[in-house]
């Protein structure tokens, strides 16, 4: 008589190494294939697995980022299962939240991936946040001298301003179309974590815009791997349709060519029309698209270790 051994959803051990390396490196057999980042072995502790007694079916990378995000990998199974693929995603995210508190929880996928994948992750519990448009334009050296309007002044990011940064980026989260899904997830402050932790942290390319003594917008902008990224910009309710927006994302072009960086870039929540049309206005251009899919927060509380 046959027993069947049931599959268990576990963290990754030391010594499931080999046959995760073996996993990662075998021919793609499901759609999959192809997405689970290079394997190191040092990067085992970030890996839950799907098990069968010794044999390893699948496997689910997670990524912990700053500010309470996380990132997770499509898993790579030997054979395409859909029900299997759901659980590793899911169980990647309860280890996500549970060892370092992300709240932020997302899978990044192409906009053409397979239906296999959409409904895996519907089953896992997660829901689309946003399809994401990757912009970029080139900087011109002589635009570190664009011009500025002469009624705004600009403050500099700095601990002691901190508060004003971020009583400035909450006033312009209210009723904003960018990934709104996002609201409630995490603090401001840890926002402005995740913010200060992609590239390289440039302070003095963080403005705060001041009208009248009172700030109307703010506009982040870090090195990233050699190009300038606005990693955030908004306008405060009251400011918007006012033309503040252009005037910050040519903030953001002018310092990045005060820099000495070649191209600037961002990404924008494609619902967000009046963004889109901005950023098309001011010389960008689409390179890529994704869709981004979350743990929405009705359903981190829902969230349990396996």
């Amino acid at each position: 008589m046959s027993v069947t051994i049931a599959i268990e959803i576990r963290p990754a051990r030391r010594a499931d190494a080999s046959r995760l390396a073996a996993l990662h490196g075998a021919p793609g057999s499901g759609p999959t294939a192809g997405e689970m980042s290079t394997f190191h072995e040092s990067a085992v502790a970030d890996f839950v697995v799907a098990a069968r007694g010794d044999e390893i079916l699948g496997a689910c990378r997670f990524i912990a980022g700053s500010g309470r995000c996380a990132n997770i990998l499509l898993p790579r199974l030997k054979e395409w299962d859909e029900a299997l693929a759901a659980r590793l995603l899911r169980a990647a995210a309860a280890h996500v939240n549970w060892r370092s508190g992300a709240r932020l929880i997302q899978v990044l996928i192409e906009p053409q991936a397979p239906t296999t994948i959409i409904a895996a992750l519907g089953q896992a519990g997660l829901e689309q946040l946003a399809l994401l448009s990757y912009l970029r334009r080139p900087v011109r050296p002589e635009e570190r001298h664009a011009p500025v309007p002469p009624n705004l002044a600009w403050r500099r990011y700095w601990r002691l301003r901190h508060s004003q940064f971020a009583r400035t980026i909450m006033a312009t989260y209210e009723e904003s179309l960018d990934c709104p899904g996002l609201m409630g997830l995490r603090t401001v402050d840890d926002a402005i974590t995740t913010h200060k932790n992609t590239g390289l942290f440039t302070p003095r390319a963080w403005h705060l815009a001041m009208a009248d003594g009172e700030p109307v917008g703010v506009v982040l902008l870090n090195n990233v791997q050699g190009r300038g990224d606005v990693i955030y910009l908004g306008v405060v309710p009251a400011a918007r349709h006012r033309g503040i927006g252009q005037v910050l994302v040519m903030r953001a072009v002018r310092d990045a060519a005060a820099m000495g960086l070649p191209q600037i870039g961002l990404a924008v929540d494609v619902a967000n029309t009046p963004a889109m049309r901005l950023y098309e206005k001011t010389g960008f251009q689409e390179t890529r698209r994704r869709l981004a899919y979350f743990v929405p927060a009705s359903r981190l509380d829902e969230l349990s270790v396996p």
